[in-house]
């Protein structure tokens, strides 16, 4: 990549203020680079348009959508294509090298960003990333491939590239863009890219968490997934209180006993597990969480044992657990 020839006046003014220098106003050199050099490809206001009527993606939102850190390493070169094909792939097959900025340069323009190209429209996300799941983000990716999203954007699997080279590339989206953005990006693309492709999915809220953060984790390195079973409900687990919600909620198909004999149990196909015949006070906490909680589909079991999780308070869920290691060892 080549060093952008910078049509601006980055220069000092020198006169002297208590014996020291005063340097010209870098916003206003800032603001210069962007409407001669970035407006030429970009838009920074007006309504959002199709990519089809744009050169490049439109950065009116700039200052919510990317993570300061990304942006400044991208400004200067150290980032690779986000477009496989182009942003106008109708047009051409060819990657465009975008220009670069001294890193200095990138810092001032994404504070810019950050003060003058904010959308009232993002607020704070309903996704908390301190409460996310290792399980959640696997039900996000098979969200994203039960959406078609491997159509045009792609991921990486065992480190390769995988997915439709047809609009931006998501494998490092986690250090990219930022969560409030993304949030309400996903309520309606068409918001923000009109006629471009994007799509608005038949979609719940928990669906919605669960892959907006499984989109917050790729790239991420040892990204922390939250552990409900290290929290204060499970250490305050009682498994007395957890033989009353196995009556309320299991034995319907697993029988009063734990002998799958519940009265649900006649027409299910597969049967309900014989907790009687199962060493549950051997199985992980995080197995048995997983279980009840994103029910049995989850964990490869039948489809039939419901996900309880929005049921089921996070304290009966302890206790519920508790109940299963201290009544079924498989003796």
């Amino acid at each position: 990549m080549q060093k952008l020839n910078v049509k601006t006046f980055l220069f000092c003014v020198f006169f002297v203020v208590g014996g020291q220098p005063t340097w010209a106003d870098d916003n206003h050199s800032t603001k210069e680079l962007i409407e001669e050099q970035c407006a030429s490809c970009h838009k920074f206001n007006g309504k959002p348009e199709s990519k089809f009527n744009l050169k490049g993606p439109d950065l009116m939102w700039a200052g919510n959508k990317y993570q300061r850190k990304w942006l400044v390493s991208w400004l200067a070169g150290k980032e690779e294509n986000l477009y496989p094909n182009g942003y106008r792939w109708d047009l051409s097959r060819t990657k465009i090298k975008h220009p670069v900025l001294s890193e200095t340069t990138a810092e001032k323009v994404a504070s810019y960003f950050e003060k003058h190209f904010l959308d009232s429209r993002i607020k704070e996300s309903f996704v908390d990333l301190s409460t996310f799941t290792q399980m959640e983000a696997d039900l996000g990716e098979q969200i994203y491939r039960e959406y078609s999203c491997l159509g045009c954007h792609q991921i990486k699997e065992d480190g390769k590239k995988i997915g439709g080279p047809i609009s931006v590339n998501l494998y490092d989206s986690g250090n990219r863009y930022n969560l409030d953005w993304w949030s309400r990006f996903a309520e309606n693309p068409q918001d923000f890219t009109p006629h471009s492709g994007e799509y608005l999915a038949d979609i719940s809220m928990r669906k919605a968490r669960h892959i907006i953060g499984y989109l917050m984790t790729l790239g991420v390195e040892d990204f922390k997934f939250f552990e409900p079973w290290k929290t204060k409900p499970f250490q305050q687990a009682d498994a007395k209180r957890g033989a009353k919600v196995y009556k309320e909620y299991c034995t319907q198909c697993h029988g009063p006993n734990g002998g799958g004999d519940g009265p649900g149990a006649v027409g299910l196909d597969p049967k309900p597990a014989v907790h009687a015949e199962l060493p549950l006070s051997d199985y992980p906490e995080d197995y048995l969480y997983n279980l009840v909680y994103y029910g049995g589909k989850s964990v490869g079991k039948s489809p039939n044992m419901p996900d309880w999780g929005m049921t089921i308070p996070t304290q009966g869920i302890a206790d519920l657990i508790a109940h299963l290691k201290t009544t079924f060892k498989g003796e």
